[in-house]
């Protein structure tokens, strides 16, 4: 009688243990699902964010509300290279050129962040402060330059006025992650091209 009784015991911690463990994975489980889902849609609207702000400037480079103001569309992009671009638009129809520049920071510049990839991208007007320009934070900018017959133009690019489209590339990752997975999200714009770059 004492023999079974130890047997049914132990047969108790057994099945306990293999229930606490399911119930431990199946816990693991539910919030790892809660993280990324909840972690994919902030992604997906920093994302957006972050695009309609950059691809807005973009589509309006060379604009100016007061016809006037206009320079030639080959003046209009002041530099560019694979993570940067220079270039004027009339940002607030005031019809005054305005200068627009986005580029890449550092990791260094975002050491607060646990994400070791994590670079502010900066949207600088007029020459103002750039810390204090910081349109959102990504992992990736990357921008491919065309010119008007559709070749892509090698860098370092000398000449900005030959560009006519270009290829933008930005990828965003969380700040944190769950079981050292970054989430992530990518958008890509293939030939991007404002109204005033193809009037040559």
């Amino acid at each position: 009688m004492g023999y079974s009784t130890i047997l049914d015991i132990i047969g108790a911690f057994v099945i306990g243990g293999i229930l606490l463990l399911t119930l431990f994975r199946v816990n693991d489980n539910t919030v790892q699902n809660f993280f990324y889902y909840n972690s994919d849609f902030i992604l997906q609207r920093d994302l957006v964010d972050i695009i309609l702000i950059v691809e807005g400037d973009l589509r309006r480079i060379g604009y100016c509300d007061n016809p006037d103001n206009l320079v030639p569309p080959n003046q209009t992009i002041l530099s560019a290279d694979s993570n940067s671009i220079s270039f004027v638009t009339d940002l607030h129809r005031t019809g005054k050129l305005d200068t627009v520049e986005y580029r890449t920071g550092t990791p260094d510049d975002l050491s607060e962040t646990p994400n070791p990839r994590d670079i502010p991208l900066y949207r600088v007007i007029n020459n103002a402060n750039a810390e204090r320009s910081v349109t959102g934070v990504v992992t990736e900018f990357h921008l491919v330059y065309f010119d008007a017959l559709g070749d892509s133009i090698p860098l370092p690019i000398s000449s900005p006025g030959e560009i006519q489209t270009m290829e933008l590339s930005i990828k965003v990752e969380n700040a944190s992650a769950y079981n050292q997975n970054y989430s992530n999200a990518y958008w890509r714009q293939v030939r991007l091209a404002s109204k005033n770059l193809r009037s040559r």
